[in-house]
């Protein structure tokens, strides 16, 4: 199969140049690149699991010196198995076309169990609030929009101190579509960074996302997510402000809240 790239340029007010590239190779090459990296978290991961289990066997009441050492070891462990899971959801989602899209997610649904997950991961150190000023449901991928979702929600706990504040909505945007946003009053990110932000393993600070434990791929699931139901990915940051997240979905991919009747007595 043959890729071709075709980009249209205009130089003058009556002329247009088009431009035709072979990019074959560099397809083969993405595509090797992106077996290769499912292949290999395949393999990683029985004997990541194999290892995390015997280190959860260890009980450090045996040898009271070694455990500051198996709690290291377990977080490492636990955190190498996460790296590995997102590596093999980005790849199943790069190797992904379509998706189904006959199935309802219903927004109300997924924003109180975000807003749960939100409080469990914050633990009361955070203020997390829901503005649901949209009544329609989306048209796509409950699992997928839930995983997208999700990792907006806990980089929002992750990277906002103790005290600050999280807003989860679903609002109306005014061209008929609608907006899934996460804002909070964290550190911020400088503009630099923002183009490349959603690159594998991009990291704005590598001390901060090793203490919160992040993989680097949450926001690349994010994309590809997005990517999936024709949807893209904003971002506006302020340093030592906060930043907001959001998701835009177009008018084609919202549906219309379900009536819901009463049976009759």
């Amino acid at each position: 199969m043959i890729r071709l790239s075709f980009r249209l340029i205009p130089y003058s007010h009556e002329h247009m140049l088009l431009v035709v590239r072979d990019v074959t190779p560099l397809a083969r090459l993405e595509q090797v690149r992106r077996d290769f990296v499912a292949n290999v978290s395949h393999e990683l991961r029985t004997p990541l699991t194999v290892l995390h289990g015997y280190l959860e066997m260890l009980e450090p009441e045996v040898m009271p010196q070694l455990a500051p050492i198996l709690a290291d070891l377990r977080g490492q462990s636990r955190r190498m198995t996460q790296i590995v899971e997102d590596l093999l959801t980005l790849s199943r989602l790069e190797a992904q076309q379509q998706i189904n899209d006959a199935e309802r997610v219903s927004m109300r649904a997924l924003l109180s169990t975000l807003k749960r997950e939100a409080d469990g991961l914050s633990q009361g150190r955070h203020h997390v609030d829901i503005v649901l000023g949209c009544d329609n449901d989306l048209r796509g991928s409950t699992d997928y929009l839930h995983s997208a979702f999700s990792n907006l929600v806990s980089n929002a706990v992750r990277y906002t101190p103790e005290g600050g504040r999280i807003q989860i909505s679903w609002q109306a945007t005014t061209n008929g579509g609608a907006r899934f946003g996460v804002a909070d009053t964290g550190y911020g990110i400088p503009a630099e960074h923002l183009p490349r932000i959603t690159e594998r393993f991009y990291r704005v600070s590598t001390s901060r996302s090793r203490e919160s434990g992040g993989t680097g791929l949450g926001l690349s699931i994010v994309k590809h997510v997005l990517q999936l139901h024709q949807a893209r990915l904003e971002i506006e940051s302020e340093l030592g402000v906060g930043s907001t997240f959001s998701c835009v979905f177009a008018r084609e991919r919202l549906l219309a809240p379900e009536v819901v009747t009463e049976e009759a007595p």
